[in-house]
């Protein structure tokens, strides 16, 4: 059963752990650091469908080939490897990093993915830093896509980011950091019309008067070109501008043993308007999303490098289009709850 797979995959992390374990022990001063997470995820709306689509998901009369998934919500075992190398550099930490992850559903196979990511991490000063980084996001499955005449498909993406990041400390309680992403997400080949490239840029303003709290605000604008904007044969375009507001706290308190515990909260504001000009894309001609994002963490330190943490992130959106007879195919809510062990050697 897929359940016991998961269960021998917890198992194979929590061997290498303990074997890391050993080895950082023969060699206390070695300049690699290692952070084991485990996260079990239960996620209640995995591809986001919207209601519509939940509802045809029960129906036997559904469209053939529409859902390729076995559940709407399912159970995620989701282990991480982070090594970092530290060293120095102009007298400067210098951080080199690689990072791979696993999302292991335990009902729908199709959705199971690796993920992959490297950077570095320069500091000139305490509280400032510069890091870039690539990750790259192999064979993910978006869900099952229509194509005219030939029905619904499995559509599938392979993505890589490149990010830059610079965090500067202005004052004792006040730091400030900017940052910009360049994504490339590129289809198989009989969906290359949603291929799309985005540039993000934002910043950060974060304030931290006291230790036991601080506070922060960012805003971020997203700029994505699809592949059908400039290519007449296709009957979608892609392309949306978003502006992303976003508020939060975070607490450091003592918790049980008088251990470190954390609690932080953040919402997000999100307007993406929809760019296309094809009259043949009645899904995103004249359209607007309000997207509004929640997170809750929970946190709590059971010793030196080893922490539980409970998290919860709920997603709604909500769309205007002048086809409004669509609405209903597109709105849509997920709530997803995190229970995450982290090891850190």
């Amino acid at each position: 059963m897929t359940t016991n797979n998961a269960v021998r995959l917890i198992i194979v992390c929590m061997l290498v752990s303990g074997w890391l374990t050993g080895a950082t022990t023969l060699s206390a001063k070695s300049p690699f650091d290692i952070d084991i997470e485990i996260q079990t995820i239960y996620d209640d709306n995995i591809l986001n469908y919207s209601d519509s689509d939940l509802d045809q998901m029960d129906d036997p009369g559904a469209p053939d080939n529409k859902f390729a998934v076995e559940s709407k919500d399912d159970v995620i075992i989701n282990p991480e490897i982070d090594i970092v190398y530290k060293t120095k550099l102009l007298k400067h930490s210098f951080h080199l990093g690689f990072k791979t992850d696993y999302y292991y559903y335990n009902e729908n196979d199709v959705k199971r993915h690796w993920r992959f990511e490297t950077y570095f991490k320069r500091y000139f000063k305490r509280g400032t830093f510069f890091q870039g980084s690539v990750s790259y996001l192999p064979d993910y499955y978006y869900r099952n896509s229509f194509i005219t005449g030939d029905g619904y498909h499995e559509a599938k993406f392979d993505k890589i980011s490149l990010n830059a990041r610079m965090v500067y400390r202005l004052f004792k309680s006040t730091s400030v950091s900017v940052n910009y992403t360049y994504s490339d997400k590129d289809f198989i080949e009989i969906f290359d019309e949603r291929d799309i490239y985005e540039h993000e840029v934002g910043g950060t303003l974060v304030y931290r008067p006291v230790k036991l709290w601080k506070g922060w605000i960012g805003y971020e604008y997203s700029h994505a070109v699809g592949a059908g904007a400039d290519n007449s044969s296709h009957t979608r375009d892609t392309s949306y501008d978003g502006n992303k507001f976003t508020l939060g706290s975070r607490f450091y308190l003592k918790g049980l043993g008088r251990k470190s515990f954390q609690i932080a909260g953040k919402v997000s504001y999100e307007l993406v308007q929809f760019q296309t000009m094809k009259i043949t894309d009645i899904y995103r001609l004249g359209r607007e999303d309000t997207r509004l994002y929640f997170y809750g963490m929970l946190k709590h330190y059971l010793k030196r490098g080893i922490s539980v943490e409970a998290i919860f992130k709920s997603y709604d959106k909500s769309v205007e289009i002048p086809a409004d007879y669509l609405i209903d195919q597109l709105e849509s809510s997920s709530n997803t709850f995190y229970l995450v062990f982290n090891y850190s050697l």
